[in-house]
């Protein structure tokens, strides 16, 4: 039998060549670097290297940084940049995102260290794809190939984030609608729902679930009654800024996530929600049964997400916070 790593190699052989055709079209490539600033990639793996052995909890935080990136506006950066106008919030003002996000001053520590090395070279949207590839692996996931040349935008609003972004109460339908307005099908949204394999989130996200099911002042029932009780001893209803991991092996990446759902033991409606679609079903009892075809499924998802065109290219960007004035 072969062993994982060699699963693992085998995998990616066919993973490159699946992915290069399509990403081809936006003309995206592994080597966009190669003679600009060879050691991008080098750079960028030490410094979520460290960042993720001081806080493994950042690791999560920097590869939703790269989803909520690509869901507005396409994969551009446009989630780093601040808002300079009160009147004119960007994205990460938002209501989703405001004290949701974190890992900006990562991104921007690494983004000063490739500009030591190669200035005005890598954009501020290949490092959010690099950055979410190697935050993956660090936490046991499988690499994947990250094609790049991606191009920073200037336009960041918080009011296109509504809408945009998939949400914690969303059904199945509602979610592969979200996912297909930006070309990903109902199979990339169950893949990449994987993600919440690590992270946490505040207890308050699932109260309605476990108080207050359909405004009747009860657990849901569909809850595991054992998991439903250990989640109010540590979730009491006066500490909803409390954390919770999303998944039983919270700080390692696999497939527990939908082991989870499967033994009624998910946290979110939105997790809950694939569950309720045959499709959903029959990809969690996959992923349970053969783990390495998750994680070889998840980078091929990973890179179709990465590949979401900016719908305003701007340019590079000397700083991933904000934009400056072409000359």
């Amino acid at each position: 039998m072969a062993s994982s790593s060699q699963w693992e190699t085998f995998l990616s052989f066919i993973l490159f060549f699946v992915v290069a055709a399509v990403v081809a079209e936006a003309q995206l490539s592994t080597q966009f670097y190669d003679s600009t600033c060879p050691q991008a990639a080098s750079i960028v793996q030490a410094k979520v290297d460290a960042f993720v052995e001081a806080d493994r909890g950042l690791a999560a935080a920097l590869m939703r940084l790269h989803f909520h990136d690509c869901f507005v506006r396409g994969c551009d950066g446009s989630v780093l940049l601040n808002s300079t106008d009160p009147n004119s919030l960007t994205e990460k003002s938002a209501l989703l995102n405001n004290n949701s996000l974190r890992g900006f001053e990562q991104i921007d520590e690494i983004k000063w260290e490739l500009e030591c090395a190669c200035p005005g070279v890598v954009s501020c949207a290949d490092i959010l794809a690099l950055v979410a590839r190697d935050a993956t692996v660090k936490l046991g996931g499988w690499s994947w190939p990250v094609f790049l040349g991606r191009i920073d935008g200037a336009g960041s609003f918080a009011d296109e984030v509504n809408g945009s972004l998939p949400e914690r109460r969303d059904n199945f339908t509602k979610l592969v609608e979200t996912f297909a307005k930006v070309g990903l099908d109902a199979k990339d949204m169950i893949i990449l729902s994987g993600g919440h394999s690590i992270g946490q989130v505040h207890c308050g996200a699932f109260f309605e679930r476990l108080y207050n099911f359909q405004g009747l002042n009860i657990t849901d029932p569909s809850m595991d009654p054992e998991f439903a009780a250990m989640l109010k001893a540590q979730c009491p209803q006066t500490r909803p800024f409390d954390f919770m991991a999303l998944d039983a092996t919270n700080g390692t990446f696999d497939s527990t996530y939908y082991l989870d759902l499967l033994t009624n033991k998910g946290l979110l409606e939105s997790d809950v929600a694939l569950l309720s679609d045959p499709l959903g079903v029959e990809y969690a009892i996959k992923a349970v049964q053969d783990p390495n075809t998750f994680l070889f499924e998840f980078g091929m998802a990973m890179i179709k997400m990465g590949n979401i065109p900016a719908s305003d290219p701007y340019g590079w960007r000397k700083h991933c916070a904000f934009t400056e004035p072409k000359l």
